[in-house]
């Protein structure tokens, strides 16, 4: 078995069952589907079966974004592995194929990434930033991208597990973060990169892919992308983050007002708890462990790093 496909589901609904058959119709066709849930109360591991997927069941506390992916390597049999999400739906059948050719092509590359679109439906907030952080161009990551960790986050935004392939032998030396709350694709980005190898972000392997977060979702989401930034990067350049969201507040609004006039005032609601959200989490240090449970879109794990707290 050359590639083996990791998807991590819960409650995967009506989508997952599309992705599935766009998936096991590629023209590449070397390749397993391991299927991890975490908890599941519809028809997703049904659904899982039907199409032959090896199914794997933990409990949802365990669930992690770091450990799960390694978990789905330590049970993978390809040389390569692929890591796409539940809710995200390849654009032709050729994804795989392009997904993982970087990786043949060169001894060097440890990893690629695909490019992210968002769905017809997505709100126009939702649309723009893939639009904005997606672009339609081929890159290659070099260590020498790597010279400002935060510079590094914020713009290589399409370093992302919904779509991604790496080498198993790499991940055997390098595997994923466990100690960070998420954003486990930018710390072994960072991690191999630092080794010396190289990645690619290959845009002909797109993805539907988009969140119609409301905005008490969207803040809850960006608290936690503080976290793990400020986990990562250690120290926060406010100087840049600031000029950086300023930049990406300026041309939503300009994207706004030439066709999606009418979003602009929900937008600003939106972007103001985006945000703060962000604030808040890369000054996490400086709020009590019980608030952070109510912040975050992940309380099992603040409630696993109270207990280590306890331990200690």
């Amino acid at each position: 078995m050359e590639t083996s496909v990791i998807i991590l589901t819960k409650n995967a609904g009506s989508r997952f069952k599309k992705m599935l058959e766009r998936l096991i119709n590629q023209s590449y066709q070397d390749f397993e589907i391991i299927v991890i849930d975490s908890g599941s109360k519809d028809k997703t591991v049904e659904i899982a079966r039907e199409f032959g997927c090896r199914v794997y069941n933990i409990r949802p506390q365990d669930f992690h974004h770091s450990r799960t992916r390694n978990l789905g390597a330590s049970l993978s049999r390809g040389k390569y592995l692929v890591y796409i999400t539940q809710d995200a739906y390849p654009l032709d059948k050729k994804f795989l194929e392009k997904l993982i050719q970087p990786l043949m092509e060169d001894d060097k590359v440890a990893g690629a990434y695909g490019r992210q679109i968002a769905y017809p439906n997505a709100k126009p907030m939702e649309k723009f930033f893939y639009l904005y952080f997606y672009p339609n161009k081929r890159v290659v990551i070099t260590p020498e991208d790597l010279k400002d960790p935060i510079e590094f986050f914020i713009s290589h935004v399409y370093i992302s597990d919904v779509c991604s392939a790496i080498k198993k032998d790499i991940w055997m030396k390098i595997k994923f973060d466990e100690r960070i709350i998420m954003a486990e694709d930018k710390k072994w980005a960072i991690d191999v990169l630092k080794a010396g190898y190289t990645l690619v972000y290959e845009p002909k392997a797109a993805v539907y892919h988009s969140h119609n977060y409301d905005i008490i979702s969207v803040f809850k989401r960006r608290f936690d992308d503080g976290v793990a930034m400020r986990q990562i990067c250690k120290l926060s350049n406010t100087i840049l983050i600031s000029s950086k969201a300023i930049s990406y507040f300026i041309n939503e609004m300009k994207y706004l007002f030439k066709s999606h006039r009418k979003w602009i005032p929900y937008s600003l609601l939106y972007n103001f708890a985006r945000s703060f959200g962000f604030f808040l989490g890369i000054n996490y240090e400086r709020i009590p462990n019980i608030l952070r449970r109510k912040l975050s879109k992940h309380k099992d794990w603040w409630m696993r790093e109270s207990k280590v707290k306890e331990k200690l």
